[in-house]
């Protein structure tokens, strides 16, 4: 497997993490990718065409229960596709709710990374990416909607898997190493500036996207690298270093971090 144009840094971070393009109830090639050492998986949402292929859920249900029997730590976003029916939608936000990295932060405890997740894609009855927001929130959506469009006491199936600006607000408050989203950056022809905007809030140093099942590394001009996946690609990033190189820098990380840490300490007391 060849090596990633990243920084070493981050890349040896990264290692023993998988990310996994649009699924659309295809999962053999993450299953295959399920080497000893990967420890973590992100999944990029769209786990299922469930409209056309109802079985899809049944069938994301048991591949991700076996990376759970396996002992791997896995976690997505929402796609467009997780707001197709009911049935999808049950399994996403409600059966699965606990995986589900909308608007949090995930700390990858064998890497010590933190990855932030804004899930879902831009609607523009609710907001466009660009102007002004119609609405800001979930809680403004579900007061305006009527009664008979309530699901399980919550948003509408049909709008879950949507931006709000307030996901947004409240992830560019935090920090993070790496942005997931299904939704593209600016560097793609149908992404969003405000993506580019959020991981330099964060202070990210790598944005990993779906939606538009194309394969590419980019460079933003705030200086984040992108890494869009294409349907169902496996992206395991590694470092160009050799076991001697890849162990000194994992060593020199270790004690920046606890420098940093009594710094910290320190300079609060």
């Amino acid at each position: 497997m060849s090596a990633d144009p990243l920084p070493s840094r981050l890349a040896v971070l990264l290692e023993g993490v998988l990310f996994y393009g649009d699924p659309h109830g295809l999962w053999g090639p993450l299953l295959e990718a399920l080497v000893p050492s990967v420890h973590t998986v992100f999944i990029l949402g769209d786990l299922a065409e469930a409209k056309r292929h109802p079985e899809h859920i049944d069938d994301a249900r048991a591949t991700l229960g076996t990376l759970k029997d396996r002992g791997i730590n896995w976690y997505t976003i929402s796609g467009d596709r997780e707001s197709e029916t009911s049935d999808i939608c049950d399994l996403l936000f409600y059966e699965l709710k606990d995986q589900l990295a909308d608007g949090r932060l995930i700390k990858v405890k064998e890497s010590n990374v933190t990855v932030a997740g804004l899930g879902g894609v831009v609607r523009g009855r609710i907001w466009d990416g660009l102007s002004k927001p119609r609405i800001q929130s979930p809680d403004e959506l579900l007061a305006k909607t009527p009664p008979q469009e309530i699901y399980r006491q919550g948003l509408p199936f049909k709008k879950r898997s949507t931006i709000f600006p307030s996901t947004v607000h409240w992830l560019s408050e935090q920090k993070a190493d790496v942005l997931i989203c299904h939704e593209a950056p600016s560097c793609h022809p149908n992404g969003f500036a405000f993506i580019d905007e959020l991981a330099s809030a964060l202070d990210a140093k790598l944005i990993v996207h779906g939606h538009h099942h194309l394969p590419y590394i980019d460079r933003l001009n705030n200086g984040v690298w992108v890494r869009g996946l294409g349907l169902a690609e496996v992206w395991r990033p590694q470092a160009p270093l050799s076991d001697v190189q890849r162990q000194l820098l994992r060593s020199g990380l270790k004690s920046l971090e606890e420098n940093e840490r009594a710094y910290r300490y320190l300079k609060d007391r």
